[in-house]
């Protein structure tokens, strides 16, 4: 997009907005939102069925586990991150995979805690939650922060 492209988006941007004040804007607020699951859709996230929590410093962090197999950790992004972002993974790789889904720190069902949310405290949950899983391994699947986790947690594996 080149600049004046990107001035005439805004202007009409800026012109949608003035003709929209005092309308119902109720339209607006699903916009860019999936449609509602079916009722068989699985709830990521929030399945009582597959979930489970892990006390992980002075937090107790949310995770859900799916399929058989190798395990594969999967990481969602942050600020509104959650799992329900990775359902498609989830489904996809539980096929073959034990597929551990966590809920980072801050995030969905996980507790915040006293710590700093920092990348390194996140990375140490996770850790956490493979160990009580019983996995010496995992492959780590991240996505935004759940990639800079998966790289702090890397030298967790090589230590050993």
């Amino acid at each position: 997009m080149n600049q004046l492209q990107f001035k005439l988006l805004c202007c009409l941007l800026l012109l949608t907005g003035i003709n929209a004040i005092g309308q119902d804007l109720k339209h607006l607020r699903h916009f860019m939102q999936q449609n509602p699951s079916p009722e068989t859709a699985i709830p990521y996230g929030n399945n009582p069925k597959a979930g489970q929590y892990l006390k992980s410093g002075n937090a107790r962090i949310y995770y859900e586990v799916y399929g058989k197999g190798k395990p594969i950790v999967i990481l969602h992004g942050g600020i509104f991150g959650s799992t329900l972002e990775m359902g498609r993974f989830i489904d996809s790789l539980s096929k073959n995979y034990k597929v551990i889904a966590v809920s980072t720190r801050g995030h969905g069902k996980s507790e915040i805690g006293k710590a700093d949310p920092s990348y390194e405290q996140k990375a140490k949950d996770i850790h956490a939650i493979i160990q009580a899983e019983k996995s010496d391994s995992a492959t780590v699947l991240g996505f935004s922060d759940g990639l800079t986790q998966a790289i702090i947690l890397l030298p967790h594996f090589l230590q050993k």
